[in-house]
């Protein structure tokens, strides 16, 4: 089964893992918060306060940011901007980044002011109110994008997980459907060649309900595996043609292969076995010999298998429509395989033709 998938780069990044993944979220705000302390405790112009002033100083800052940050984040953002409350997430947002600037500067220009010492801090003490707050919100800006932007990406990398879940099941729950309509309109056929038979040979007929054991013991045992060799599908094909030809007259069939060049390639069940019953549907004719020449061939990455069956003089009215069987199986190697296969089909007088190649 051919899986492209889109997240694989990201699954494979330890680097987005550690931003999105929930194994490493107690390391993730460990790194936050002591990478932000280490900031801000680097960037500090130490002196400006005396005595431990000058150490809340950086503390208050770290403090203010930390939880402007993680608000943001956890608050904010799930509750108001991912519900579509942008006004309400502005506003909420406003409020607390100048309530938290508000009690910064409060702290630091007033109820700290007589411990400055350092000349930045006494000549910015000067300077009026709002051009203090500006140059702040300039400050907190980037660390309140940071926040938005990981939460966001954390919320889209879950949502995509859960729609490729969503997909995946629906994609199995679609193959399991169109498995379970194969195992019906096998057993039709076979029903009908074994009531053919009970007209023309009892033994015959006795031997194709015995034979119908070993279908239905393939048909149940293999049919819900996800892989089947190759050997096996072609055996239970050249079984099944046998079969045929005991019930038709002037029928010859051909299975063409080579056990060497096919040792292990392994095919979705039953992908083999929809071709030929589409070929034994519309080659039976009471007037004339009918065929089936089948082959099988792994060459240049690919395996390629074609049918070649006879047409009847006089078409059957009943079997103009193809029924499930071809559509079934385009359908399902479309999910199993996406662009990368190829089915075919030629019509011509008196020959009609279906390849199809799978990539190995």
């Amino acid at each position: 089964m051919i899986n492209e998938n889109p997240h694989l780069f990201l699954k494979n990044n330890f680097f987005l893992q550690f931003l999105i993944a929930d194994r490493f979220r107690i390391y993730r705000h460990v790194v936050a918060c002591a990478s932000l302390l280490a900031f801000l405790v680097l960037t500090k112009q130490w002196g400006e306060y005396e005595g431990m002033i000058d150490h809340w100083d950086w503390i208050e800052r770290w403090l203010g940011i930390t939880a402007t940050f993680y608000l943001n984040m956890y608050v904010f953002i799930p509750r108001y901007f991912f519900k579509g409350k942008l006004a309400t997430y502005i506003i909420l947002l406003s409020l607390w980044v100048f309530f938290m600037l508000g009690a910064t500067y409060y702290l630091n220009f007033t109820l700290w002011k007589a411990y400055m010492i350092g000349k930045n801090i006494i000549a910015s003490a000067k300077t009026p109110a709002y051009i203090i707050l500006f140059s702040a919100l300039a400050y907190v800006v980037p660390f309140i994008m940071t926040s938005t932007l990981i939460k966001t990406f954390q919320v889209w990398v879950k949502d995509s997980e859960k729609m490729q879940e969503l997909e995946r099941q629906a994609t199995e729950s679609e193959l399991q459907a169109l498995r379970s309509q194969i195992q019906p309109h096998f057993l039709f056929n076979m029903l009908n060649s074994i009531n053919t038979l009970l007209y023309i040979d009892t033994e015959k007929a006795s031997y194709s309900i015995t034979k119908l054991s070993d279908f239905l013991r393939h048909l149940i045992y293999q049919s819900h595996q996800e892989q089947v060799f190759l050997t096996s599908e072609l055996r239970f094909l050249s079984d099944y043609l046998s079969l045929e030809a005991m019930r038709r007259d002037d029928f010859t069939y051909e299975l063409t292969y080579s056990e060497k060049n096919i040792q292990g390639i392994q095919i979705p069940p039953n992908t083999l076995l929809i071709l030929a019953e589409n070929a034994v549907k519309h080659s039976m004719d009471a007037l004339a010999p009918s065929y089936i020449y089948i082959q099988c061939e792994a060459k240049e990455d690919f395996l390629h298998f074609s049918v070649r069956n006879s047409v009847p003089s006089q078409p059957n009215p009943k079997h103009k429509c193809s029924g499930i069987g071809l559509p079934n199986l385009s359908r399902r190697l479309e999910l199993l395989y996406g662009e990368h296969f190829s089915l075919s089909q030629e019509r011509l007088p008196q020959e009609y033709i279906v390849t199809l190649a799978l990539p190995l």
